[in-house]
């Protein structure tokens, strides 16, 4: 089996002053903004991805 690394420091760190780079300047209400909205759409994936994981479960007992 081949090994991966992963490297999560370096990715949230990375993540992090993406972010703040496109961040920098703008007001309280537009980070606001753009921290709900990034959580309502990882809300909504998560949701969908439920619903998958379900009708794939589902299917799975199904044939069982």
């Amino acid at each position: 089996m081949e090994k991966n690394e992963i490297r999560a420091v370096e990715l949230v760190r990375r993540i992090r002053d993406e972010q703040a780079a496109s961040l920098a300047g703008k007001s309280d209400a537009e980070v606001l903004a753009f921290f709900r909205q990034a959580g309502q759409a990882a809300r909504e994936e998560a949701r969908k991805r439920a619903v998958q994981r379900a009708r794939a479960t589902r299917g799975v007992e199904r044939t069982a």
